[in-house]
């Protein structure tokens, strides 16, 4: 016979197995984001780096921008909802205008952003929000170049559909589609250019571009469009003037970039951005530009492009890289 005590731990430890098992996340891409309690820098050095061998130039897409109007492309994303379509926008001094062209630099039509200002636009990126069935842009108004703004403003709108609109015209985004977050530094005015959204947590990572180092700061989930917010400090890279990163559709690519060199680490399942960002990265190829500030990963992860602001009379021209 069995005693008593002994089915009572028996028991136990099947109950316990259950609820355990039960509460197991079954989401692979499933990520830690509690709140992080030490500020992490890194200390590689990014000197010879190794090129990543998977990309290379590719001149079957891309080419010269036909956009008179984008004159210092600032951000660049790659559609969701519209086929060989990128969005991009001018920086500081600009009106609130998003423009759309096509995967060799053709002129789609630009598009007005109602209701948001325009204060120094620095980067775009498109990703998940409050609807799991809808991409949506969001446009970093966070350039502060005399680091003297007391807070920055991203604006999240969904991505339009160019099928159901007329191109010849200046398009409307509805002012009541569009929603503004405020968020503030916790060490005080920073000029930042790059903007990314991780696609596994919806949080929103901003890197500085002036400071000794660039500083990695992130605005968790869900983002209040009500109260302005405190971001977080995470890291700190070795190296500094970042003017633009992006995180791949499917989260486990990551780049950054600077005046000369694309940083790229690849990331593992499940894995914070933060962590992916410990390792030693790998450099992505790169022609140079006279002032490249723009990376975005193609939505398949196989590919992305990079644009420069305009030199002189000569409009830049849309580069792309292909594994």
């Amino acid at each position: 016979m069995i005693p008593f005590f002994d089915m009572m731990n028996k028991s136990f430890f099947i109950i316990f197995l259950f609820f355990f098992l039960s509460c197991k996340k079954e989401d692979d891409n499933s990520v830690d984001i509690e709140q992080q309690d030490t500020f992490l820098v890194y200390d590689y050095t990014v000197t010879n780096l190794d090129y990543e061998p998977a990309f290379r130039s590719d001149t079957t897409k891309g080419g010269r921008i036909e956009i008179p109007a984008l004159v210092e492309a600032s951000g660049l994303a790659v559609s969701r909802a519209n086929p060989n379509i990128l969005w991009s926008h001018n920086d500081k001094g600009h009106a609130n205008r998003l423009y759309c062209l096509g995967s060799k630099g053709e002129n789609f039509g630009v598009f007005l952003l109602n209701g948001a200002g325009s204060r120094d636009w620095e980067d775009i990126c498109i990703g998940p929000g409050p609807d799991d069935n809808i991409d949506y842009i969001y446009v970093g108004d966070i350039g502060d170049n005399d680091g003297v703004y007391p807070y920055l403003v991203i604006y999240r709108f969904p991505e339009p559909d160019l099928l159901q609109l007329d191109s010849g015209k200046l398009q409307q985004i509805d002012q009541n589609t569009v929603e503004r977050f405020e968020f503030e530094y916790p060490d005080g005015p920073r000029d930042s250019e790059t903007l990314m959204i991780d696609p596994w947590t919806k949080d929103i990572y901003i890197v500085s571009k002036r400071d000794y180092r660039s500083v990695i700061y992130r605005a968790k989930y869900p983002q209040s469009p009500v109260e302005r917010t405190k971001l977080e400090k995470l890291a700190q890279l070795p190296f500094n003037w970042a003017v633009a990163g992006d995180i791949s559709a499917d989260g486990t690519q990551i780049a950054i970039k600077d005046r000369t060199t694309i940083y790229y680490w690849k990331r593992e399942q499940g894995e914070t951005v933060i962590n992916a960002l410990k390792r030693k990265p790998t450099r992505l190829p790169y022609i140079l530009e006279p002032q490249g500030e723009s990376f975005a990963w193609t939505n398949d992860g196989n590919g992305y492009f990079t644009l420069s602001e305009q030199s002189g009379r000569i409009s830049p021209d849309l580069y792309y890289y292909s594994k």
